[in-house]
């Protein structure tokens, strides 16, 4: 017996054993629902008794804010067939609620609908949506790589080759690092700052600057350049103002454009859209989180 795709496609999320046409399409339209809204209580192949007492095949049943509001839906996989959805199924499916009294009722197919279908569907509030493969011509118009590039110019490599000072100040620095814990190492949150005229700025940044400064806009490499203290000196933690002679530096600039792609990995198996064009495709891991347990609820 032919399958159709969508027989094959459920099978590999959800397999069943049984040859009734059409059952692996309702079950995939069961699992897409309950992954578009995880809130409702989607059931597979319920059975519906309306005001006139006689049974119906619901093929799939939705009940949303408890049981205060259920939607019915009507599938039909007409992949082999090549058909679409015509009049006689949507005036069917219209007795039916009418019969059953529910608050919603949708179509569901993979084809369309003919022109009076959907002429007759809109008069008596129907909706009618199409659920079908993601095939590769889908992917037109939607966004799959993000490319980000990246200008990256900034100083890699700073040290310091030489710090002077005459042999008072020095004593003293040394003596004020030792008080409050600190070696030659230099962090961004020591507490090791330039100061002149009331303003700090901690030693790293300060230096930093410099060496920005000296490279401008277009030097790119290795440089030593020589600090001159200019009115500046040097604080420790917080303490009286050291002056020193000569700062030494060697730094490295870098100037640099890293261009990185971002794919997502998801795999898009289906599109479900109403007929005014709007869409929401169904990825596998979707289709992999919900299943249709042994009483045709969805989980």
């Amino acid at each position: 017996m032919a399958r159709s795709r969508y027989d094959e496609l459920h099978d590999r999320f959800d397999p069943i054993k049984t040859g009734k046409a059409g059952t692996r399409y309702e079950r995939l339209a069961a699992m897409v629902l309950k992954a578009l809204n995880a809130h409702d209580v989607v059931i597979h192949d319920m059975k519906l008794r309306g005001d006139s007492t006689v049974p119906h095949q619901i093929d799939v049943t939705i009940e949303r804010d408890g049981v205060d509001r259920r939607i019915l839906v009507e599938c039909k996989d007409f992949d082999l067939r090549g058909a679409k959805v015509d009049l006689d199924i949507v005036r069917s499916f219209r007795s039916v609620i009418e019969d059953t009294g529910v608050d919603e009722a949708i179509i569901v197919t993979c084809n369309g609908y003919t022109q009076p279908a959907e002429t007759f569907a809109k008069a008596k509030g129907i909706k009618l949506a199409i659920l079908r493969t993601f095939e590769p011509e889908d992917h037109e118009g939607r966004v799959q790589t993000i490319v980000i590039r990246m200008h990256i110019r900034g100083i890699v490599k700073l040290d310091v080759l030489q710090l002077g000072f005459d042999e008072a100040s020095l004593k003293r620095f040394d003596t004020e690092l030792a008080a409050a814990g600190l070696n030659n190492a230099c962090s961004p949150n020591t507490p090791l700052h330039f100061v002149k005229d009331g303003e700090a700025v901690q030693f790293n940044e300060f230096l930093h600057r410099r060496a920005s400064d000296d490279a401008g806009d277009d030097f790119e490499g290795e440089r030593k350049i020589r600090v001159l203290p200019d009115g500046w000196s040097l604080s420790v933690a917080g303490g009286a103002p050291i002056p020193f002679e000569v700062i030494d530096l060697l730094y490295v600039m870098a100037d640099a454009t890293e261009i990185s792609e971002i794919t997502s990995d998801r795999i898009a198996e289906l599109i479900l859209a109403d007929l005014s064009g709007r869409d929401k495709i169904i990825y596998a891991d979707q289709l992999t989180k919900h299943q249709v347990g042994p009483d045709g609820k969805v989980s």
